[in-house]
């Protein structure tokens, strides 16, 4: 009995102090991060959307004007371009229209928003829905959010481009803010939490309904699904559930019979219609888990299996139906590409990919808890099932897991790199983790001229009196921060963006490579 009381001490020990070790390279891989997020500047549709509000703020120096024209022009957008309210508005607002120095503020907010609702997100759904204990959930929200973060496919279009993100990234995260707030009102028994959490879930549910359609509508699917999932359960919390999902409904329904939808949809021409709208759902949700599950992030999800495997058989929930539990949780996954699929084709920016990424780790956790559930309902006496059971009952097997796991994990992310050598004869490195790749801009000195380079154009633009401005062009190209750039052509749209934020007939890149202003390139 003694030995089995100072067993349990010590698994609780070493647990925290796994905790303690995760949680530290959690934020200390937040710091590179958040630091290149300094040397990001506004990219194309940044200038398109920040051309009217700037010019206001330099006429006024009033925040109030700038909201106050923000909103005014949601309107005229709403008639005559695009019917997503929420997003248009806020576009309108980059930091960088107040000063271009100011747009390092638009990575702070991506960053920190994305950080904090997918860690709050993953734990409330464990904590609350799985019964999971505080530890384990703590735990294993901490390695989806590191990992989720540090193998976005394109993180300049996540966190670093603010017209992007805000659109995508931003409402993904409020997203997760209103499922956590959810979650709180259908499992709390604290009654101020279950009040607090229906009163910011109502805004939130509106405000998400006018975002970009993929979350939109995911969200919307997914409150339908909860507040029938309590009426049959006959819990009086559908009343407020109901209340917030048709909030959902109605914000999206005025986001989707916008007249300029049309307008805007004549532009680009007729999509694939919605049965090949939904084919291509269901392929790119396939291909998305394929390309998601890489050699460090299947290491991270059979290192769970044991913690998911302990949760469920705790949850105290049924895990009856496996095969169509995980295809039901897959069709409501792929629902996020129809939207995009259905107005755009085959087509699909790195933005949008991003957060069907991001949502790749949701539908795995409930996957995996659920198929460990039924594992253990189905075979709980076999050879197997004890020896799962046993990792998380055995400090020492539950140590051996943990410290191979993450040798794995470290050189699985090290296989992930590509080294090639560049035009001058130095190597190239890709394929890194975010945080690494941060450190690499930086210390190369990519970021540095990067931010010198645009900081040096903007300032140009704005003062000189030449209509038709050349510009020189860029030789480097930090990854995490890089969206994209104007061209040679000046008929260009991004280039027509360009000249339009800064009251110019034309610009563009100029044909020859020169010293930019006199700036001197890194290594020069």
């Amino acid at each position: 009995s003694e030995m089995c009381i100072r067993d349990s001490y010590y698994f609780i020990m070493k647990e925290k102090t796994i905790n303690i070790i995760l949680t530290a390279v959690l934020l200390l891989s937040l710091i590179p991060v958040y630091y290149v997020g300094q040397y990001a500047h506004p990219s194309v549709d940044d200038y398109y959307y920040g051309v009217e509000t700037s010019a206001v703020w330099q006429d006024t120096h009033s925040a109030g004007a700038v909201i106050s024209q923000s909103y005014d022009l949601m309107k005229d957008t709403y008639n005559d371009w695009q019917g997503n309210f929420a997003a248009i508005f806020l576009m309108r607002l980059q930091p960088g229209i107040f000063g271009e120095q100011y747009y390092v503020i638009a990575p702070v907010i991506l960053i920190t928003t994305f950080v904090i609702s997918m860690f709050l997100f993953i734990y409330t759904l464990l904590r609350r829905w799985f019964k999971a204990g505080r530890t384990a959930s703590v735990a294993i929200g901490t390695v989806l959010t590191f990992a989720a973060l540090q193998f976005t496919y394109k993180p300049s279009d996540s966190f670093y481009w603010y017209n992007g993100a805000i659109y995508y990234t931003f409402f993904f995260s409020l997203m997760l803010f209103l499922f956590t707030s959810v979650i709180t009102i259908i499992k709390s028994e604290n009654t101020a939490a279950r009040v607090i959490c229906s009163v910011l879930s109502m805004p939130l549910a509106f405000m998400i309904g006018g975002g970009n359609y993929a979350t939109a509508l995911f969200t919307s699917i997914i409150l339908v699904l909860l507040t029938a999932w309590q009426i049959k359960h006959k819990d009086k919390s559908f009343i407020i559930l109901a209340v917030i999902t048709v909030l959902s409904l109605v914000s999206l329904g005025i986001s989707v019979m916008a007249p300029g939808n049309a307008i805007r949809q004549a532009s680009v021409g007729a999509g694939p219609g919605v049965l090949k709208a939904l084919v291509y759902s269901f392929a790119y949700g396939a291909y998305n888990i394929a390309d998601s599950t890489t050699f460090p992030v299947a290491v991270m999800w059979i290192a769970l299996l044991p913690v998911f495997y302990r949760i469920a058989v705790s949850s105290g929930l049924k895990f009856r139906f496996p095969a169509a539990a995980i295809i039901f949780f897959y069709c409501v996954y792929c629902a996020q590409g129809t939207p995009v699929f259905y107005a755009q084709g085959i087509h699909m920016p790195y933005r949008m990919m991003n957060i069907i990424y991001f949502a790749y780790y949701g539908f795995m956790t409930i996957s995996l808890i659920y198929l460990m559930g039924w594992i253990h309902e189905r075979f709980e006496n076999t050879a197997f099932v004890r020896g799962l059971s046993s990792v998380c009952e055995i400090p020492r097997r539950f140590t051996a897991v943990f410290s191979i796991s993450l040798i794995l994990f470290t050189a699985g992310c090290v296989g992930l790199i590509s080294v090639e050598e560049a035009d001058d004869g130095s190597a190239y490195f890709s394929g890194l983790p975010l945080s690494l790749d941060a450190v690499y801009s930086v210390m190369d000195g990519e970021a540095g001229y990067y931010d010198s380079a645009l900081t040096t154009r903007a300032e140009y633009l704005a003062s000189s009196d030449d209509p038709n401005a050349i510009l020189p062009q860029l030789l480097y190209y930090p990854s995490p921060i890089y969206h994209t750039d104007i061209t040679t052509d000046a008929a260009d749209w991004k280039n027509a963006h360009l000249a339009l934020y800064y009251n110019k007939t034309s610009v563009r890149l100029s044909e020859q490579e020169i010293y930019y202003y006199g700036y001197q390139y890194p290594g020069q």
